[in-house]
């Protein structure tokens, strides 16, 4: 970017973060999610509302949209890595396969019936194959982050439901990628791919994250011991709660980690947050996972309003309220009721509780990030055209901001 300005840059970055926080204590203080605060204040102060408008030194601090900021998408997609390993944390892998069979049925019908109710009803509506093709993929996506963000405000993440979700929303976002990766073929193609090339295809996908998983199960426990043993400066007491004055070796690893596990992932063809997720899931078993919890919760501080400040700085509110209604309604009602259905009938049938397969419903409703991105890939690669991204776009949004409040509203099955 040859009009790159890296102080304008780091005052945009600083605007998104204090924004974000304030709007998230306002919320907080109001009894709504602070997820839909953060974004919020994406919304407000991006490119498209008064951060646009905002001029320093004779320079405006966005000189365009966010995603055409390398920068701000960097910060974007480490802080998305942070949230997930910080998830991974969480849940070990002895955890994720007690809850094995439910996440992966739900996670694959929380794909399939969004897709196909997408699909017909973006053709229904006008859409062409290509463009409905896309929004049926953009609306397979789950936000696993906001999901996550917001059990963790309701202290519900040890729930049986939401420990399924979280494992179901994972499996969702590796199947919702290898669907747009079918939808790219086709759209830089034409030619569809017969049923056997698809489920190949989606098989692989899957099987190339479990692998990743169980390498990081048998790998990061024994590399973390390993230099443990060596350096002799990892503080492995349980209950250490104050922050080091100087990071010693195990901080400086994680970071590590996360980052090169998030490019292992991308190498594999799998979106970089399911590869630190792994990692965290790796480490949630072991004697370190006290420790780089703290620690990760520290540098969360930065990168977690960043990255939804983010996800609302890319909405622009001049195109979306231009959209057909009708158009707009219809795509957002399939969009909420084939996560219902395609999460919370297999839901029910596995835990024969209504509540708790209703909230995992809702909960896999947030499209946030992960539809984002797909929305903007298939904007990118000429699958959708601005009219079709803004429709799109505002049904993404407004799941991301009605699924926690709904998710707030149902009630505690404990």
């Amino acid at each position: 970017m040859s009009d790159f300005n890296p102080i304008t840059t780091i005052l945009a970055i600083s605007l998104l973060i204090v924004t974000a926080k304030i709007f998230a204590l306002i919320f907080k203080r109001i009894k709504l999610p602070e997820v839909i605060g953060e974004i919020l204040a994406g919304v407000i102060f991006g490119p498209f509302a008064i951060g646009g408008l905002i001029v320093l030194a004779g320079e405006p601090l966005f000189s365009g949209p966010v995603n055409e900021n390398f920068v701000l998408e960097t910060f974007f997609e480490i802080g998305g890595m942070i949230l997930l390993f910080s998830a991974g944390l969480e849940f070990t892998f002895k955890q994720f396969r007690k809850a094995g069979l439910p996440a992966f049925v739900i996670g694959t019908a929380g794909v399939v019936i969004p897709f196909i109710l997408g699909y017909y009803g973006s053709i229904f509506v006008g859409f062409s194959s290509t463009e409905s093709l896309l929004i049926g993929a953009a609306l397979t996506a789950t936000s696993i982050a906001i999901t996550i963000r917001t059990l963790e405000e309701l202290d519900q993440l040890k729930n049986v439901e939401s420990q399924i979700m979280v494992y179901a929303a994972v499996v969702d976002d590796v199947l919702g990628l290898t669907v747009l990766g079918v939808v790219l073929a086709i759209g830089s193609t034409g030619v569809i791919p017969g049923i056997a090339s698809i489920l190949s295809t989606t098989v692989f996908t899957l099987s190339l994250w479990i692998g990743l998983l169980l390498g990081s199960v048998y790998f990061l426990p024994r590399f973390l011991d390993f230099i443990a043993s060596r350096t002799g400066d990892l503080n492995l007491t349980k209950d250490t709660e104050r922050f080091p004055e100087s990071p010693s070796t195990l901080e400086t690893l994680t970071i590590f980690i996360i980052l090169l596990w998030g490019v292992i992932a991308y190498y594999m063809g799998l979106s970089p947050i399911v590869g630190t997720f792994a990692a965290g899931m790796a480490i949630a078993g072991s004697q370190f996972k006290h420790k780089i919890e703290i620690f990760n919760n520290h540098i969360r501080i930065i990168f977690a309003p960043i990255f939804f400040a983010y996800v609302g700085a890319q909405i622009n509110l001049a195109e979306i309220v231009g959209i057909d209604l009708f158009a707009f309604v219809l795509i957002l009602t399939l969009a909420m009721v084939g996560k219902l259905l395609g999460c919370g009938i297999p839901g029910y049938i596995f835990l024969r509780n209504k509540i708790q397969a209703q909230r995992i419903g809702i909960g896999m409703s947030s499209r946030g990030e992960v539809g984002i991105v797909i929305a903007g890939i298939g904007y990118s690669s000429g699958l959708i055209d601005s009219y079709s991204y803004a429709v799109l776009m505002a049904v993404i949004m407004v799941t991301t901001i009605i699924s926690p409040i709904l998710l707030r509203l149902t009630p505690d099955p404990t």
